[in-house]
């Protein structure tokens, strides 16, 4: 009896073992979290740098007006140049209010415009609030001018936006640079403090 018994159980567990019903769910159950999480990581960076491609291909073209003098006999002011950053850079972000944008020219050069030229990634509000530097100089023909537009990008996912080393939730600031010399146009009048 006892005999039966061992091989009554010794059949139950060779068919559960040989059982696989449930098993791809289980597996898939593992997997899933960390599968989907590192999906959307990809997409958001993917999405993030298209849009800094989109933010520097828009500063490329706005900065055509300066450098053909368009911009200075339109009389064109910070805001307006912004706008016209916009045009294109709004399709995928909020440009009007969170866009940041920065020109200086220098007529002694590029050597001297790099030597008072801040660092792009300081142009915009810092992370406690404390505003960048400003500045809005669209130069004489033939100067060297540099232009920087910023965007602060907001991740959806939480994880990617915490800095280890100072243990701070930051943004990623994105930016469009350009610099280039004028080119020999004409100049009518005075120039403003406020306007190319």
């Amino acid at each position: 009896m006892f005999r039966k018994f061992l091989a009554h159980v010794a059949k139950r567990n060779r068919r559960y073992a040989k059982s696989e019903s449930g098993a791809a769910a289980v597996e898939f159950a593992l997997v899933a979290l960390p599968f989907f999480m590192l999906l959307g990581v990809i997409l958001e960076t993917g999405v993030m740098m298209f849009t800094e491609y989109t933010l520097q291909a828009s500063v490329q073209k706005a900065s055509r007006l300066i450098r053909t003098g368009q911009a200075k006999s339109l009389a064109l002011d910070a805001a307006n140049f912004k706008a016209e950053i916009c045009k294109t850079a709004s399709l995928l972000m909020d440009c009007a209010s969170k866009v940041t944008v920065y020109v200086d020219s220098d007529a002694n050069g590029f050597a001297a415009l790099k030597a008072k030229f801040p660092s792009p990634l300081t142009v915009g509000t810092a992370n406690d609030g404390t505003p960048g530097p400003s500045s809005f100089k669209c130069g004489e023909p033939l100067s060297a001018v540099g232009v920087v537009a910023t965007y602060d990008w907001n991740f959806v996912f939480p994880f990617m936006n915490f800095n280890a080393n100072t243990g701070v939730t930051t943004k990623r600031r994105l930016t469009g640079v350009v610099m280039f010399a004028n080119e020999p146009f004409p100049v009518a009048g005075a120039p403003s403090a406020t306007t190319c």
